[in-house]
C-alpha cells in the first residue's frame, strides 16, 4: 500500500490533533486480558493516539489502554470495539462527527485512544494502524503489518516477514533473524528508513530515495547502477528480500 496522497493534508491534521490531544482532562482507562493461541491473528485500527505492543510466553492476550477527550460527553461518544476469541483479535476506533455546537464545524470529536497490548511472540499482527500518532512493536517474530500516516513506526526483536509504513514520519527495524523467502518492506515519504540486520543477514535489497541518500553497511554485490538515490544489489547469499523507499529523507542498512 502506498501512503503518499495523504502527504499534503496529513501534517496539519496531526498537528492539531497532537496539540488537543496534550489537553484533554477526560479520561477512561480499560483492560481485557484472555486466552489466546500462539499464532492468533490481531488487527487494530485506530485514529488518534499511540499503539504499543509487547510479547510474553503466556497464550493470553492483554488489551490495555486510555481513552481521552475534550469533554465529558465527547468521551461517551468514542466508539470503540474490541472482539476476541482464542484465535482472533479485532479491535476498531471510530471518532464520530460532532452534532451540534457553534464550534464543531461538522468535525470529528476532539479525542484519542492509546492502546499497550501483550500478545504472543508468534501472534500475527495481519493490521496494527494508527492514524495520529506512533506505532512501537517490540519482539514480534510472527507477520507484522503495522503502519501510521502522521507518526513513526519502530519494531525492534523482529523474526518474520515484516511491512512498516507511515507518511509523515521515520521507521525503524531491528531483526533478530532474517530467514529464507522472508519479505521485508519500509515505505515512508517525509522520514528516514533505519533497518538492522544481523551480521550473516543474506538478502536481495533494493533502496531509492529522491531528497536523501542510501547507505549500507553490508558488502554488496551490485545489481545495478550504484548511486547515492539508488542502491540494489545481493547481500549474503540473498535468501531474502527487502524493499525500502522514501522520498525526503536517507536509508540506512545497518549491520548489528
Amino acid at each position: 500500500m502506498k501512503l503518499r496522497h495523504f502527504t499534503a493534508l496529513a501534517l496539519p491534521f496531526f498537528t492539531a490533533a497532537l496539540a488537543g490531544a496534550d489537553s484533554f482532562e477526560f479520561k477512561d482507562a480499560f483492560s481485557r486480558t484472555g486466552a489466546f493461541n500462539p499464532n492468533g491473528e490481531i488487527t487494530l485500527e485506530n485514529v488518534n493516539g499511540s499503539v504499543e505492543i509487547r510479547t510474553w510466553d503466556k497464550n493470553e492476550i492483554l488489551i490495555e489502554g486510555e481513552k481521552s477527550a475534550k469533554t465529558e460527553e465527547e468521551l461517551n461518544l468514542i466508539d470503540m470495539k474490541i472482539d476476541v476469541s482464542t484465535s482472533r483479535a479485532g479491535i476498531k476506533v471510530r471518532l464520530p462527527k460532532r452534532s451540534s455546537g457553534f464550534f464543531s464545524g461538522g468535525g470529528n470529536i476532539r479525542a484519542a485512544v492509546s492502546f499497550r497490548l501483550t500478545v504472543p511472540a508468534n501472534a500475527v499482527l495481519a493490521k496494527i494502524s494508527t492514524v495520529n500518532s506512533s506505532v512501537s512493536i517490540e519482539g514480534a517474530r510472527g507477520v507484522v503489518n503495522a503502519s501510521s500516516v502522521n507518526g513513526s513506526v519502530r519494531a525492534t526483536g523482529l523474526a518474520g516477514p515484516v511491512s512498516l509504513e507511515t507518511v509523515n514520519g521515520g521507521i525503524n527495524a531491528r531483526f533478530d533473524a532474517v530467514a529464507a523467502q522472508q519479505k521485508l518492506s519500509f515505505n515512508t515519504v517525509n522520514g528516514k528508513i533505519v533497518v538492522s540486520l544481523p551480521k550473516d543477514a543474506g538478502v536481495q535489497l533494493h533502496s531509492s530515495v529522491v531528497n536523501g541518500k542510501v547507505n549500507c553497511e553490508f558488502p554488496i554485490e551490485l545489481g545495478g547502477k550504484k548511486s547515492g538515490k539508488n542502491l540494489s544489489g545481493k547481500i549474503g547469499d540473498g535468501r531474502a528480500s527487502l524493499e525500502a523507499e522514501t522520498v525526503n529523507g536517507s536509508i540506512s542498512i545497518e549491520k548489528q
